[in-house]
């Protein structure tokens, strides 16, 4: 008799541990949800976070707050996001360069992106657009090939940090073109921007929101855009595969990440609240005046797409011999 009530008792406190961890699952998010962004604030990344936290955060009915943590080209903020407990509770903004740029950058780094978490959702892309001083002989990207083909050691180009996507665009365009650019990096957009305007610099890769006043006000004169398609706010300007270099794509991205361990039926549920933001009609014009274009899908699709990624900028480090050897 005592061993049946004992294994009654077992059962029952088996089924109650069930039933406990169901409730668990199913009551997620019963608290606060943290996006941690690991750029500073105001950029892509930040945008987004707060634009899709906002709007999710009214569907849930729990905070969902955003919380910036920049430095060491990203690896500050994915480190706080990899020492809060995997469970959902803070996700983190992920973009191009730290996902799948700095981990072939930076040997000593510590750890790979793409393994230490698992893809939620891409919530954003936007292209760069490739821009020269207005003392620059060229008006076409024809031109400008032709004209760095013929002057190898003339041109210098700013990018917005070493690692950037801005910097891996021109790297990418010199090793498809065949043609040469002393990079000169800076701390961010503006400064890059001010170098090429001053004539610092010969030309550069910029994010189109940046540089479009820019180009409106004919400060600087825009070549082509890096993105699949010509972009909406500058319908004039080609994209660099239609001017002359086929299969040529960069674009910037940005999307939310967890860390490796997460429970899957909670990534799930927070890549089905995300894509549901990200359907309405106010969040797609506030994207839209960022100059970003919606992604959105499955996480495996986000998976796919960041090993793609990861795989090109990879063998272009290699190639390129960008490699260095600091720990970041």
């Amino acid at each position: 008799m005592r061993a049946q009530a004992f294994a009654v008792a077992l059962l029952i406190g088996v089924a109650s541990l069930c039933r406990g961890a169901t409730a668990q699952a199913d009551d997620f998010p019963n608290g606060k949800v943290r996006i941690l962004v690991p750029t500073a604030a105001a950029g892509v990344a930040d945008s987004m976070a707060r634009i899709i936290g906002a709007k999710v955060q009214e569907s849930i009915g729990q905070t969902v707050y955003v919380e910036d943590r920049p430095g060491a080209n990203g690896n500050v903020g994915a480190q706080a996001a990899l020492s809060a407990p995997a469970d959902g509770y803070t996700i983190m903004m992920g973009h191009i360069g730290l996902m799948t740029i700095n981990y072939h950058l930076y040997p000593k780094m510590g750890f790979n992106p793409v393994k230490a978490f698992v893809p939620v959702v891409q919530v954003v892309s936007y292209p760069d657009v490739l821009v020269v001083n207005n003392d620059l002989p060229v008006k076409t990207f024809a031109d400008f090939i032709k004209y760095a083909k013929a002057n190898p050691k003339a041109l210098t180009y700013s990018s917005s940090g070493y690692g950037s996507s801005f910097h891996m665009a021109m790297e990418l365009l010199k090793n498809q073109a065949g043609i040469e650019a002393v990079h000169v990096p800076f701390t961010g957009t503006a400064p890059a921007l001010n170098a090429l305007m001053a004539g610092s610099v010969n030309v550069a890769f910029t994010d189109v929101i940046t540089a479009g006043p820019f180009i409106a006000a004919k400060k600087i004169r825009a070549l082509a855009v890096s993105g699949s398609h010509r972009f909406k706010g500058l319908p004039d300007v080609p994209t660099v595969a239609e001017a002359g270099l086929p299969g040529f794509v960069v674009e910037g991205w940005a999307g939310l990440v967890a860390a490796a361990g997460t429970p899957p039926e909670r990534v799930k549920y927070l890549n089905q609240q995300v894509n549901k933001a990200l359907q309405d009609p106010e969040v797609i014009k506030k994207v839209s005046a960022i100059g970003g274009e919606i992604v959105g899908g499955s996480p495996e699709k986000f998976g796919a797409f960041m090993a793609a990624e990861d795989t090109k900028w990879g063998e272009l480090v290699d190639k390129a011999h960008l490699q260095v050897n600091a720990s970041k």
